[in-house]
């Protein structure tokens, strides 16, 4: 399940400064906890690995940043960058931990949904 995220036309797709990430939007600044996974888990090892050394580099940098937006109202752009460090969270699962972008030996898809009102 592939699901993009979508920039306005006329919009920046980050924030000024972030610009060297913008190849990461459409795939990895999807909202959602649930879609965010399922990204992970529908791609390669070495397109998480690519995203990660790219996002793990900016990361403080990008949460100084978005601290001065309320987190349930930024801008478009902004949003798109808390989308991808949050996204940074699912890829170091894969990097860090599993070695993989799925838990080896979990059957997929999965039945784990997370259930909430809200969509970051």
């Amino acid at each position: 399940m592939r699901n993009l995220a979508t920039v306005p036309a006329g919009e920046r797709a980050l924030p000024v400064g972030f610009e060297g990430l913008e190849e990461f939007v459409a795939y990895w600044a999807v909202p959602g906890q649930n879609e965010r996974r399922y990204q992970r888990c529908d791609t390669t090892f070495d397109e998480i690995k690519r995203f990660y050394d790219a996002m793990y580099s900016r990361a403080d940098e990008a949460m100084t940043y978005l601290d001065k937006f309320p987190l349930r109202d930024m801008p478009g752009p902004e949003a798109r960058l808390m989308r991808m460090v949050l996204s940074l969270a699912q890829a170091s699962m894969a990097v860090e931990i599993q070695g993989a972008p799925r838990v080896p030996n979990a059957p997929w898809p999965d039945s784990v949904k997370i259930l909430t009102t809200e969509t970051l």
